[in-house]
């Protein structure tokens, strides 16, 4: 009976969308009590994938409701005689039959909130930014949900309290979606084109939201770090977060949360370039997505925009022992309909070689028109002894002509005054996909003491790649494409010129295989000499579809170019092998093999292929095994053993084993055992790095 009234009440939403009021209290559970029937349902989802626009092979009905003070949603989920594919996992980590709600709290149709929620009761949440192109996890929310199994399939119920979140009192937007990974089907409710694929603006008005709440929750949020090694050693921070209203918030840390329960991994670097490490730290993840800009999930050439914001240089390792202190930060973001801003203000102490500094990033941008936005940066590092300063105009454009992005920043490091510029132009469509890049960095834009450059100079770039839906059974859809560069080192007086072509096949079954090869001939500044060769690579890879039990992913790469870690020309080769089994719903196992080697100046293709004339090897073996008791506590075993051929034997071991537990929204207990040893020539045997059995504590109160 309850689904004939479901169609009934169908015909009544195309022309909007309506939030029911309740009066009721809505206690999630799972089971959707009669107050939800109040609301209209809403239905006939389409798929995206595999068969773009077709109504989705399974049924499922969304029901909205408020309060004023939270916004619900539930949905039920019909599976066709068949059990629902429940994976238990920890927090931001939801697969196997799930749901997400997408919601676009100020109606600008750039930034949006995202809910998932899997069949087995994993929660994830984040950012959608730029318009849908780009994904940030890192954002936590405080927010409820419940599953349930039922005879029809299962049952989901969310609660997102209006305090968890920014938002406007008008225009807001809305989009649902399923995933079905029996036969890696995705639906929406609002169609989405499989090219080129989701977006803020595919989103439907929704009225009703009428808040009574003022702000956001204060969030106190404490962590506490007992660690021993030779003895006890105990340190504690404090974040706090409170938006006054629901437009502006404010983050303010002392000593914030340094304690690092997972190391980076090991990797070579053969490049004349600091490797770029991922943010982990709470305080800088919240609101970092306005500082930087990320590349689009689509079709990207080129090195990607200016990173004038590099956080992990705030409380870096000096020395390769000595952590640099933060003593202390701020932080304000504010965000309304057309805008947006921000503002960090992060003191460190001093340590070794590195005086004691103060960091700031100040940031205000706003809509120029539909699908134009218009910002302004500032990124700094001021010391006794020197200092960086950064000033940055972006401008961001998404509509029916493509996507642009470019940068124009300046730099002062110290006197020392420098230019930056970057451009960007792609399109994607479901018959080709194109993109066209211009960089410049010259050789005094000196931002590495706040933000991260690799290569100075001027590079530009083009490709051109037609896409085909293939009349093949089991491929999807394939193409091939052709591009062309242009690069000037920024000390160098001659110009690089180059061509590289690629291919590309997506399976029914999402296998996805791609070969690319690439020459050009190349002029490098090496030291203050300049260098002329023929540079040229062959990469190549393969991936499976990773929500299957058993999954395995694929790469490779030979190329010939400068080798600055050996300081020579030279053949380089770059493999890998990633594979994850997952025999029970809570329990997978999983390694990566990666396999570095590199060769002699002046070596043939025969000794490659011989084996001869190797100048050395890393293998490095990551494997890894989780087993979650339930969607709130699990525990992993992480390992790391690096091998050097020219030591005859593996020179650095690693094992950290992790008991988390998920007390509560933003809350977790970890106690984690973590050593390393490393091989020290000098005295001809392995020394330990680091080693200790430590119990870290977040902790979040919230009023």
């Amino acid at each position: 009976m309850n689904r004939i009234l479901l169609f009934i009440f169908i015909p009544f939403l195309l022309d909007g969308l309506t939030i029911t009021h309740t009066d009721q209290n809505i206690k999630i559970d799972g089971n959707l009590e009669e107050a939800w029937l109040k609301a209209k349902p809403l239905s006939n989802f389409i798929q995206s994938s595999p068969d773009e626009g077709k109504p989705a092979t399974e049924d499922t009905y969304v029901y909205l409701l408020t309060d004023n003070i939270n916004l619900y949603v539930a949905f039920q989920c019909y599976t066709n005689n068949r059990y629902p594919v429940e994976n238990i996992r920890g927090w931001d980590n939801a697969s196997g039959d799930l749901v997400t709600l997408y919601i676009d709290t100020f109606g600008d149709k750039r930034t949006c909130y995202y809910f998932n929620i899997a069949a087995s009761g994993t929660q994830g949440d984040g950012l959608a930014l730029q318009g849908g192109v780009a994904f940030d996890n890192s954002w936590d929310g405080v927010w409820f949900a419940k599953t349930k199994r039922t005879d029809y399939g299962y049952c989901v119920e969310m609660k997102i309290p209006l305090k968890a979140i920014k938002y406007s009192k008008f225009d807001w937007g809305i989009q649902f979606r399923r995933y079905i990974p029996t036969i890696n089907e995705t639906d929406y409710w609002q169609p989405v084109p499989s090219f080129p694929g989701f977006r803020i603006t595919q989103f439907a008005p929704i009225d009703g939201i009428n808040s009574t709440v003022k702000g956001r929750f204060l969030e106190i949020y404490p962590v506490g770090l007992v660690k021993y090694n030779d003895k006890i050693n105990g340190s504690a921070g404090l974040d706090l977060a409170y938006n006054p209203s629901s437009e502006f918030g404010f983050n303010m840390t002392v000593n914030p949360d340094f304690a690092q329960i997972e190391a980076d991994p090991f990797q070579v670097n053969l490049s004349e370039y600091s490797i770029y490490l991922s943010e982990k730290r709470p305080f800088f993840l919240e609101g970092q997505n306005m500082f930087n800009i990320r590349r689009s999930n689509n079709f990207n050439i080129g090195p990607g925009a200016i990173k004038i914001l590099y956080t992990r240089n705030i409380g870096k390792i000096v020395d390769d022992t000595i952590e640099v202190p933060i003593r202390a930060g701020v932080k304000f973001t504010t965000r309304g309909k057309g805008f947006e801003g921000g503002a960090m203000y992060v003191n460190t102490g001093a340590a070794r070689t590195e005086p004691m500094a103060h960091y700031i990033a100040i940031r205000a941008a706003r809509d120029i028109f539909e699908g134009g936005l218009l910002g302004v940066t500032y990124t700094g590092k001021e010391s006794e002894l020197s200092h960086t300063r950064i000033l940055t105009l972006d401008g961001n454009y998404m509509g029916k002509f493509g996507d642009i992005t470019s940068q124009f920043s300046y730099a002062d490091s110290s006197g020392i005054e420098g230019f930056a510029g970057y451009l960007n132009y792609q399109k994607l469509t479901n018959k080709y996909m194109t993109g066209v890049y211009i960089n410049h960095l010259d050789s005094n834009y000196r931002i590495n003491e706040v933000g991260y450059t690799t290569m100075k100079g001027t590079q530009f770039g083009a490709a051109f790649a037609p896409i085909f839906l293939s009349p093949i059974e089991n491929i999807r859809l394939c193409g091939f494409g052709l591009g062309g560069g242009i690069t000037k080192d920024a000390w160098g007086s001659n110009y690089s010129k180059g061509i590289w072509f690629f291919e590309f096949i997506n399976t029914s079954n999402n296998l996805n295989e791609n070969v690319s090869f690439n020459i050009s001939d190349t002029y490098e500044d090496t030291s203050g000499v300049e260098i002329h060769y023929t540079d040229f690579g062959i990469n190549g890879s393969v991936n499976s579809d990773f929500s299957k039990i058993i999954a395995v992913s694929m790469w490779g790469n030979l190329s010939y170019s400068f080798n600055y870690m050996a300081n020579h020309l030279g053949y380089q080769f770059y493999s890998g092998v990633y594979a994850v089994y997952k025999p029970l719903p809570n329990l997978w196992m999983q390694s990566s093999i990666s396999y570095i080697t590199y060769w002699i100046n002046y070596t043939n293709f025969k000794d490659i292929f011989n084996g001869k004339r190797i100048e050395d090897s890393y293998i490095t073996i990551s494997p890894s095994i989780g087993y979650h008791f339930s969607r709130n506590l699990e525990f992993d075993i992480n390992s790391e053993i690096v091998y050097l051929k020219s030591l005859g034997k593996a020179y650095r071991y690693r094992i950290n084993p992790i008991l988390s537990y998920n007390v509560s929204p933003k809350s977790w207990i970890y106690f984690v055992y973590t050593r390393t040893e490393v091989y020290d020539s000098d005295i001809n045997k392995f020394i330990t790095s680091d080693q200790g059995i430590a119990l870290k504590i977040r902790y979040l109160l919230y009023i």
